[in-house]
C-alpha cells in the first residue's frame, strides 16, 4: 500500500475579535453566582452602604444589582463595558498593592457578550441619572436621562442566551445555580461591615420574596447572628491567631461536641482581607481536627485572614477565588496549633473523691434480683481505732457489647481492697453499691461473690 499523499499545512490566521470576545467571556462568567458576584464587588468598590440583588425567576429571566455607591462619571460611559478597561490598574506592579475586589476590566464586558446589559447611574455631580444600553461587544449604543438617586443599577437579561447549549443547561439547573448564589451572598453578607445587603426573588405572578437581609452591622458577630440566627452563633467560639506581626486570623469555629456542627460542610467561609476565597487546604485541616472532637459532623468555620498584599497573589483565575501564598506552610502550621488546643480529644478519667464520714448505716442490705442490688456495711477493716478513708468510685460491668450494669460503691478501709475475678468481671469489695443486671442468674452469681468476700473478711 502506498503512503498517503502529504497534506499542505493549514494557514495560521488570527481569530476574529468578536469570536475571541465570546470565547473569553465564557471563561470569566461561569454561572449565575459568578455573574452576580462581579456586580456586587463593583458596588462594594464604589463605597456602597446599601446593596440590593433582585432576581426574576431565580435569575433565569433577569437579575440586577442596585447600590447607593458613588456612581459612574459621564466620561467613563463609552469605555465602561470594553475589554481590558479598568480604573484599578495603571501598571503591572499595581497588582501587588491592590485593596479592591475588581481590577481586570473583564466583568461588564463579559456580561455584555453573554446577555443584554443596561446600566443606570448617577454621581453627586449630576442632577439626573443616565440610562445606558450596550451591545454584545461592549459598545455603548444608547443613553437617555432617567430618575434615580446617587448610585448605580446594573441589569442583565437572559444570561447565556446567545450560547444555546449553555443556555439550556442554565435553565435546567436554575435552582442549583440559585442555591450557589445564595451561599455566595451569605459570604459577602457575613464579611461586609456597615453594608446593608438585601436579596429578593420574584416568581410566578410577580410574587416577591426576601431571601437574604442584613442591617449593615459593624461587627462580624452581628452579621453571623443576622444571617444564620442566634442558635447557630451559640454553637461557635471565637478564634484569634497571630501568625506574624502583619498576619493574623480572626473568626469563629464550631465548639467541640456533637450538636455544634452540621451534617454537611456547607457553612465554611474563608476570606483574605475581606475577600471571599476558596481555601481547600484550610478547609481540610479544620475538618480533620474537628473529627477528633465530633466525628459525626462537619464544623462551621468563618475565618478572615489578614495578610499583606505582597504576601499573596489573587490574580490566578478570572473569578479571583483561588489564592497563592508566599508562605502557606507557616499559616497552616499556626492554624493547626491553635485549633488543636480547641479540638484536643477529651480523655475519660477515673475520678476518686476523698472525704470524711461521721455516721453510716450499720448492717443494712437489700437485694432486688432484676432491677438492682444494694449492700451496705459500716466497715471492712477490723481495726476500729484507725482513721477511715471513704472512697467513691463508679465502674461499668460489660459483657461483650452489652452493658450489664453500673456498680457504685463507697469503701471504708485502711488496707488494700481485695479484688475478685468472677466470670471475667472485675469487682471490688464494696460498702454501698448498686448493680443492674439482665437476669437472675447473673445477679445470684454476683451476690454470692460478695457474700464469700465478706465472710473472708469476718474471719
Amino acid at each position: 500500500m502506498e503512503g498517503a499523499a502529504p497534506v499542505d499545512s493549514p494557514i495560521i490566521k488570527p481569530i476574529n475579535k468578536g469570536v475571541v470576545h465570546r470565547i473569553c467571556a465564557g471563561q470569566v462568567i461561569l454561572d449565575l453566582s459568578s455573574a452576580v458576584k462581579e456586580l456586587v464587588e463593583n458596588s462594594l468598590d464604589a463605597g456602597a452602604t446599601s446593596i440590593e440583588i433582585a432576581l426574576k425567576q431565580y435569575g433565569e429571566e433577569w437579575f440586577q444589582v442596585i447600590d447607593n455607591g458613588c456612581g459612574i462619571s459621564p466620561n467613563n460611559y463609552k469605555v465602561l463595558a470594553l475589554k481590558h478597561h479598568t480604573s484599578k490598574l495603571a501598571n503591572f506592579p499595581d497588582l501587588q498593592s491592590l485593596t479592591t475586589f475588581g481590577f481586570r476590566g473583564e466583568a461588564l464586558s463579559s456580561l455584555c457578550a453573554l446577555g443584554n446589559l443596561t446600566v443606570e447611574t448617577r454621581t453627586k455631580n449630576e442632577s439626573v441619572a443616565t440610562h445606558l444600553t450596550f451591545d454584545h461587544s461592549g459598545l455603548l449604543t444608547a443613553e437617555k436621562k432617567t430618575a434615580r438617586q446617587i448610585g448605580t443599577t446594573v441589569t442583565v437579561k437572559k444570561l447565556f442566551s446567545n450560547l444555546p447549549v449553555r443556555s439550556k443547561e442554565f435553565s435546567r439547573n436554575i435552582r442549583k445555580e440559585y442555591g450557589k448564589l445564595i451561599s455566595l451572598l451569605n459570604a459577602y453578607a457575613i464579611i461586609s461591615k456597615q453594608v446593608r445587603l438585601v436579596c429578593t426573588n420574584t416568581t410566578g405572578k410577580n410574587v416577591k420574596s426576601v431571601v437574604l437581609k442584613t442591617q449593615g452591622s459593624g461587627s462580624l458577630k452581628d452579621n453571623i447572628i443576622t444571617v444564620f440566627g442566634m442558635n447557630t452563633f451559640t454553637c461557635l467560639e471565637p478564634v484569634s491567631i497571630s501568625i506574624t506581626d502583619s498576619c493574623k486570623v480572626d473568626g469563629f469555629v464550631s465548639k467541640s461536641g456533637y450538636g455544634s456542627g452540621r451534617n454537611l460542610g456547607d457553612r465554611q467561609f474563608f476570606f483574605v482581607n475581606g475577600r471571599p476565597v476558596d481555601m481547600p487546604k484550610v478547609s481540610k485541616l479544620v475538618n480533620e481536627l474537628y473529627k477528633g472532637a465530633n466525628s459525626r459532623q462537619y464544623p462551621i468555620a468563618i475565618m478572615d485572614f489578614t495578610i499583606p498584599t505582597k504576601a499573596y497573589d489573587v490574580n490566578v483565575t478570572p473569578d479571583k477565588r483561588k489564592i497563592f501564598f508566599s508562605d502557606e506552610g507557616s499559616i497552616l502550621q499556626s492554624l493547626r496549633e491553635a485549633l488543636e488546643k480547641i479540638y484536643s480529644p477529651s480523655h475519660v478519667s477515673y475520678s476518686v473523691n476523698r472525704f470524711e464520714e461521721t455516721n453510716t448505716e450499720k448492717n443494712s442490705s437489700k437485694f432486688y434480683p432484676h432491677s438492682g442490688l444494694q449492700f451496705s456495711s459500716k466497715e471492712i477493716s477490723p481495726d476500729e481505732s484507725d482513721p477511715k478513708e471513704q472512697l467513691y468510685c463508679e465502674e461499668q460491668i460489660a459483657e461483650g457489647d452489652i452493658l450489664l450494669g453500673t456498680v457504685k460503691r463507697d469503701i471504708q478501709c485502711s488496707h488494700v481492697v481485695e479484688e475478685v475475678d468472677h466470670n471475667n468481671d472485675e469487682i471490688s469489695t464494696g460498702k454501698d453499691f448498686t448493680l443492674r443486671v439482665h437476669g437472675t442468674k447473673k445477679a445470684d452469681s454476683l451476690s454470692g461473690c460478695f457474700r464469700r468476700q465478706l465472710k473472708d473478711h469476718s474471719q
